[in-house]
């Protein structure tokens, strides 16, 4: 039930800007955009540090500010751009 409130909500990660956070509580950026199945993460707004591109099912849960991950900091570099 969890999984289909998160896809209900897909739409409203990038227009809210929603801080992404992963599995141990690290804020790794902000969803920026939603492209096809996968939320654009860009860490730094001004400069842009890290930039990932995450499938949507990875996705735990959103809070209506926050987007959590079920992923380790570990899986992180196999999606960045």
């Amino acid at each position: 039930m969890e999984n289909i409130e998160a896809e209900k909500s897909l739409s409203y990660y990038a227009s809210n800007r929603a801080t992404a956070i992963l599995s141990n509580n690290r804020e790794i950026g902000r969803v920026f955009a939603e492209y096809k199945d996968k939320l654009v993460i860009i860490d730094g707004e001004n400069k842009k540090e890290h930039e990932y591109l995450i499938p949507k099912t990875k996705v735990d849960h959103y809070d209506g500010k926050h987007v959590y991950f079920k992923m380790s900091e570990n899986s992180l570099k196999e999606f960045e751009i």
